[in-house]
């Protein structure tokens, strides 16, 4: 497993793995291209070993390209995103990313609602 912490796209986002969540955390005021996508999502992979798991992403104030967000959306490396925000405009780029999503999606101001959703969803597919 990785370590907590563990860097990804150019250090501008943090991965870790708590309580069977992946929790991701990109640097406020980041601006997230395909490459940076691709590079996120392969240490996802890392992170979970190939088994698909929960993810809670914290993206406050985080801008990202049309082609990340698909590159996000098609990934099969999560059971379900959480993404953690704290304004209307991350609620829109969080919707924006959720169009081709194969997965449940949705957006929370509060941690604690997202993991609760997180866990849920979990359950319910168990």
């Amino acid at each position: 497993m990785m370590p907590a912490g563990t860097a990804a796209a150019m250090g501008k986002n943090s991965l870790s793995l708590r309580a069977g969540i992946i929790e991701s955390v990109w640097r406020p005021g980041s601006f997230v291209d395909v490459d940076d996508a691709k590079n996120a999502m392969l240490a996802v992979e890392r992170l979970s070993r190939g088994i698909p798991m929960p993810m809670l992403s914290e993206m406050t104030d985080v801008e990202i390209s049309a082609a990340a967000r698909y590159e996000f959306a098609q990934t099969t490396g999560v059971l379900a995103i959480a993404v953690l925000g704290s304004s209307a405009v991350d609620r829109v780029i969080a919707a924006a990313m959720s169009r081709h999503t194969r997965y449940p999606h949705q957006f929370f101001t509060s941690r604690s609602a997202a993991i609760t959703w997180l866990t849920d969803v979990v359950k319910g597919s168990a």
